[in-house]
């Protein structure tokens, strides 16, 4: 599982290796991208604006052609429309602020789960939500705190109860898996997913760690998931 655990933070810090300027943003940078964000990006353009979307869309693992082109031709249409798919969105090929912002917060969380995976053992502590150690919801709030996520110190439940619904199907990394331990159907843990049939979760045996989000134990216990971000 160590080895496992190696491989999915170096994927992760492959695949986020582009994305250090991009979050957090400061609440005034946030305002002036949001302004830029109101042209559209559609096929038939040329620009930076288009390379960096590209740039993003293959981090992402959408956008499959081998270089960034600037160029939105029919590829960069379809990335766009299988990204839109996979987020739940509607499938226009067109990269609206709706798109835009939904690509910059899959990036947010690509980095996010990247750090993340750099706290694995640090211990569990009851009510914890700093690097000394960290409860499951603990977990969640440091992480978003860190990446300029605005989050509250809440419970599992609480998390569960905010956010869109999101199939196991339609899981995508740095959605929020929830599960029942203590007693069936009551939320009392939850959860990064990270990709892969893993999640990341301060657990009390291991502290941080990554497991597999239909295993034996936990399969059972699982009650679904939310995209808070």
């Amino acid at each position: 599982m160590m080895m496992k655990s190696k491989l999915l933070l170096a994927a992760l810090l492959a695949m986020t290796a582009s994305v250090s300027s991009l979050v957090p943003v400061s609440p005034a940078s946030a305002a002036a991208a949001s302004a830029a964000s109101s042209t559209q990006l559609t096929q038939g353009m040329s620009s930076s604006s288009v390379s960096e979307l590209q740039q993003n869309l293959k981090t992402l693992g959408f956008f499959t052609y081998p270089t960034v082109t600037g160029y939105f031709g029919t590829i960069t249409t379809q990335a766009v429309k299988d990204y839109q798919r996979a987020y739940l969105l509607p499938q226009t090929g067109v990269v609206d602020v709706t798109t835009k912002t939904s690509i910059s917060h899959a990036i947010t969380k690509r980095a996010l789960l990247a750090d993340a995976l750099t706290y694995e053992h640090v211990p569990y502590v009851w009510g914890g939500s700093t690097a000394a150690g960290f409860d499951c919801s603990g977990f969640i709030y440091f992480m978003f705190q860190k990446f300029g996520i605005p989050a509250d110190r809440t419970t599992a439940k609480a998390l569960f109860d905010s956010g869109t619904s999101v199939s196991t199907s339609q899981l995508q990394p740095g959605d929020l898996v929830f599960f029942a331990i203590a007693a069936p159907g009551v939320v009392d843990h939850v959860g990064f997913y990270m990709g892969n049939g893993q999640f990341l979760s301060a657990t009390r045996s291991a502290g941080i760690y990554p497991q597999a989000l239909m295993n034996s134990y936990w399969g059972p216990k699982y009650l679904g998931a939310k995209r808070v971000f």
